[in-house]
């Protein structure tokens, strides 16, 4: 997939939902081009060579994957912790699914589109916030600023937060792997994951103080300003 062009993976065998990504992406931006496989065998075999910048997955897919008898297939989350390691991850599935991916939707690992009439336009802009910062510019620019004003405080969680959660998701997933025997990594390794895990959740904590710092310092200007303009000469 390169370092010159980002790759959106759909698994998917939904043939609408691949059209629209398409056409949200292949058609719009340079460098960005979408691959659909319809398996999550397919999927793994593509992120080992080379990992994209996305990977959207239709539950349906993974429960397709299923052998032997019913219930005894890959979960939803093994599923998406094995891609994780790769890229982010989006998954559009029935709301009751959600739950199962609370742990991996909090560490920023993945999203979570639940399957109903706007599925396809939330997905696509989950995937445009997990695109290299100068894609991600060029088709949030257009929606972020149409009004002509820019919003610094949602800028900075935008720009700032995202990245931050998305070390910190693949830290966790990491250790998380590590604890239950999956990836043997020495204890110092495993300590320097923690020490990664805790600056992320610091600084995180920290862009969000200060974005609610600068959205209240615009809200009590423009209040002043109000009064002002209110007030007779």
């Amino acid at each position: 997939m390169g370092n010159q062009e980002q790759t959106i993976l759909v698994v998917s065998n939904d043939a609408v939902l691949c059209a629209a990504v398409r056409r949200e992406f292949d058609a719009k931006l340079t460098g960005v081009r979408v691959a659909a496989v319809s398996s999550i065998t397919a999927a793994r075999r593509i992120v080992q060579e080379d990992a994209p910048a996305a990977i959207l997955v239709q539950e349906e897919s993974v429960a397709e994957q299923a052998e032997g008898p019913r219930g005894l297939g890959p979960t939803l989350e093994a599923v998406v912790t094995s891609l994780a390691v790769y890229a982010p991850v989006v998954v559009v599935g029935l709301a009751e699914k959600h739950p199962e991916l609370s742990a991996l939707i909090e560490a920023g690992a993945a999203d979570y589109v639940r399957r109903n009439g706007g599925n396809l336009r939330a997905a696509i802009q989950s995937i445009k916030r997990h695109l290299h910062p100068e894609r991600r510019e060029a088709v949030l620019a257009p929606e972020r600023f149409e009004n002509g004003e820019e919003d610094f405080g949602e800028v900075l969680r935008h720009e700032l937060n995202n990245p931050l959660t998305g070390i910190l998701g693949n830290a966790e997933l990491l250790l998380l792997e590590a604890r239950r025997g999956r990836l043997d990594l020495p204890l110092q390794s495993q300590q320097r994951l923690e020490t990664i895990t805790g600056l992320a959740v610091r600084m995180r904590e920290t862009v969000r103080h200060l974005s609610d710092c600068w959205e209240a310092a615009g809200a009590n200007a423009s209040g002043a300003k109000e009064i002002r303009i209110d007030q007779p000469h």
